[in-house]
C-alpha cells in the first residue's frame, strides 16, 4: 500500500467490533470466521483474509495498540535486496548523464552492458528502485531562464500552432487550428491562418506568405511537432538563408512570447465571437484579420510600450527581401526518384511521365505541394524539364520512340552477303 496509515486504519476497521465487543455474534471466533469468508474492498481492490490473519491483528492491537497495525517500512526500503552496489551506482550514473531517460531505457542499458540478466532482475525491480529513491525522469529540470529580446526586427521569428474553436461547415463540425508566426522584437504578427489540419504543408504556406510580405528572418524558432520537424522545412530554410532552431522538448517556457500572443487572441477575439455566424474557414480568417489589424498590431504592447506595427516599420530599411520567383522555388518540395522503364515515376500514389532520356536514372524532382499537377526535374542547378501526370488514354495512340537506329545495322545493299551468290 502506498499510504501506510490508511492500511492500518483499514485493518482496525475489521477488528474494531472485536475490541469493543460490538460484533453481535455468539463469540469472537464466530465473527472472525464470518468476516474471513467475506471479500473486503479497499481503494478499489478486493481482499480476503484468513481467520489466523485477523486473529493476529487483534492480538497485536491488544498488546501494542494501533501502531502495531500499520505496515512497517523495511529498514532497506530505499535499497534493493536484488541489485548489487555496482548496478545501483550505474543506475545513478545513467540518471546523471541522461536526466530525461526513462526507467525502461535504463533497464535495457543495464542488460546491454551486462550489469544484470533478465532471469535474475526484472524490469519492475529496477523501476521500483528508481521510484523509491526519487530517481524518476525529471522533465522539468531547472534551467537558468532570463528575459531576452532580439536586437533588431526579423532577427528571429517564432512559430507555433494553437487549437481554435469548432466551426460548422456544410452541417459538419470541425475543430480549427491556428498557425501563426510572430517577430520576436516587435511582437508583430507576420503570418496567420486557420486550417482544419496543422500539417507541414499548411505551415509552409503561412511561412511563404509571411516572407513575401515581411522579408526574410535570420532565425526561425519552432516547435518539435511534425509540422516543423521535417526535411522539407530544413531545405526551405537553407535555401532562404534562415537558421532553423527547434525548441527543447517539454519546455513551453521557451515559447512564451508566441503563447502570450495566442492568449491575447483568445481573450480578445476568440471568446468574444459568435462562431455560429461562420460558414467557412475564409469567414473565420477574415474575422481574425479584422481583429489583428484593429485590436492587436496597432495598439500599444504592454512589454514594448510601442505598437507592433510601429516597432517593426521603424527598421524597415534593414529588412532583407528576396525576389518572389526565388521564394517560390525555395518553397518547392524536393524528392529523389528512379525513373522506371515505362518512363514514369510514382509520387503519392500518382504516376508522372518524364522525358525518355531519363529512363533508369535517379532524378531530383521539385514541386509545389499545393499544385501536384506537374513536377520539375532539377538538373545542373536549374529546372530542366516538366513532368505531368500520366494520361493512359492519350498514351495508347502515341507512336513510341526507340533508341535503335536500324540504318546503322544495314547501311547499304552491297554490305549484305547473299549465300546463294558467288
Amino acid at each position: 500500500m502506498k499510504n501506510y496509515n490508511d492500511w492500518g486504519l483499514f485493518r482496525f476497521s475489521l477488528i474494531a467490533p472485536l475490541i469493543n465487543n460490538t460484533h453481535g455474534y455468539d463469540s469472537k471466533e464466530a465473527y472472525i470466521r464470518d468476516i474471513s469468508a467475506q471479500k473486503h474492498e479497499f481503494k478499489g481492490k478486493e481482499y480476503t483474509f484468513s481467520s489466523s490473519c485477523i486473529r493476529n491483528w487483534y492480538f497485536k492491537y491488544k498488546k501494542s495498540g494501533y501502531k502495531a497495525l500499520e505496515i512497517k517500512k523495511r529498514k532497506d526500503y530505499k535499497s534493493s535486496r536484488k541489485l548489487n552496489n555496482e548496478t545501483i551506482q550505474r543506475i545513478i550514473t545513467l540518471r546523471e548523464e541522461f536526466p530525461t531517460i526513462s526507467g525502461t531505457s535504463i533497464y535495457k542499458k543495464l542488460l546491454d552492458e551486462h550489469f544484470i540478466s533478465k532471469c535474475d532482475i526484472s524490469l519492475n525491480t529496477v523501476l521500483r528502485f528508481i521510484k523509491s529513491n526519487n530517481l524518476k525522469s525529471n522533465q522539468n529540470i531547472s534551467v537558468d531562464r532570463r528575459m531576452f529580446e532580439m536586437k533588431s526586427v526579423n532577427d528571429c521569428w517564432q512559430s507555433d500552432t494553437s487549437f481554435g474553436p469548432y466551426v460548422t461547415i456544410d452541417d459538419k463540425k470541425y475543430r480549427t487550428k491556428l498557425i501563426m508566426f510572430i517577430d520576436d522584437k516587435s511582437r508583430m504578427i507576420m503570418g496567420y491562418e486557420f486550417f482544419l489540419n496543422d500539417n507541414a504543408i499548411n505551415m509552409q504556406k503561412v511561412f511563404k506568405n509571411a516572407v513575401k510580405t515581411y522579408g526574410i528572418p535570420k532565425k526561425l524558432f519552432v516547435d518539435n511537432g511534425s509540422s516543423f520537424d521535417n526535411k522539407q522545412l530544413s531545405f526551405i530554410c537553407a535555401s532562404l538563408g534562415v537558421e532553423l532552431i527547434h525548441a527543447k522538448p517539454y519546455s513551453p517556457e521557451s515559447k512564451a512570447k508566441i503563447e502570450r500572443t495566442f492568449r491575447t487572441i483568445k481573450d480578445g477575439w476568440m471568446r468574444c465571437t459568435n462562431w455560429n455566424n461562420f460558414k467557412s474557414l475564409s469567414d473565420v480568417n477574415e474575422s481574425l484579420k479584422t481583429f489583428i489589424y484593429n485590436e492587436y498590431i496597432n495598439k500599444i504592447h504592454s512589454s514594448t510600450n510601442e505598437t507592433p506595427n510601429q516597432r517593426w516599420h521603424n527598421e524597415f530599411k534593414n529588412i532583407r527581401f528576396l525576389d518572389e520567383k526565388f521564394i517560390d522555388d525555395a518553397f518547392m518540395h524536393r524528392i529523389i526518384r528512379t525513373v522506371r522503364n515505362d518512363r514514369t515515376v510514382k509520387i503519392n500514389n500518382d504516376y508522372y511521365e518524364v522525358p525518355f532520356k531519363y529512363i533508369r536514372q535517379n532524378i531530383e524532382l521539385r514541386y509545389d505541394p499545393n499544385d501536384l499537377s506537374k513536377m520539375y526535374i532539377f538538373d545542373n542547378d536549374k529546372m530542366e524539364d516538366i513532368c505531368t501526370k500520366v494520361d493512359k488514354q492519350t498514351n495508347s495512340i502515341i507512336k513510341r520512340n526507340t533508341l535503335i537506329d536500324y540504318s546503322k545495322i544495314v547501311n547499304d545493299e552491297r554490305n549484305v552477303i547473299d549465300k546463294d551468290g558467288d
